[in-house]
């Protein structure tokens, strides 16, 4: 694979390489076990009932690492990429009221997957926030690897 991409964004291509893996892996996981939305056409992973159906068991997790991670994601959360008169830009994600934290947490994770799968870690204007990137990246691939085993069919089908 050539790194210089994920090297642009300063992240090591190995932690860049490995969310996306584990992401992916997630993502069929939950599609594979109950938590799946969609029907013939199309189908989707539901992290909102996942999240729901471990909140009190990810809540309960005593890490330090996982608090950190957990932590970072929703005092520096993502930013979302907009398009505003024309310019791309930056916007804050927002926090959902209403929604539990883990469901919060999973949000933020999917948005850290979405901007660097889709692009939305390119700065329009240049600007690099040395360290951010990695920081965000490191943050969701701790709290999937947390979800992953507070499940016991998720853990099955990932592992398989």
């Amino acid at each position: 694979m050539n790194g210089a991409i994920f090297r642009q964004l300063n992240i090591p291509v190995e932690l860049a390489t490995e969310f996306l893996a584990v992401f992916s892996r997630m993502e069929y996981a939950l599609k594979s076990t109950e938590f799946a939305d969609g029907g013939p056409a199309r189908v989707d992973p539901a992290w909102d009932r996942f999240a729901n159906h471990i909140h009190e068991r990810f809540t309960q997790l005593e890490d330090e690492h996982l608090a950190e991670a957990a932590k970072f994601l929703l005092e520096q959360r993502p930013r979302k990429q907009v398009l505003r008169d024309g310019r791309l830009q930056f916007v804050e994600q927002e926090l959902e009221q209403g929604q539990r934290s883990t469901q919060q947490l999973l949000k933020m994770v999917r948005t850290v997957r979405n901007n660097l799968f889709h692009g939305g870690k390119y700065s329009p204007d240049g600007e690099v926030e040395l360290g951010r990137n990695e920081h965000l990246i490191a943050a969701s691939l701790e709290i999937l690897k947390q979800c992953r085993r507070l499940h016991e069919g998720v853990l099955n089908s990932y592992e398989r």
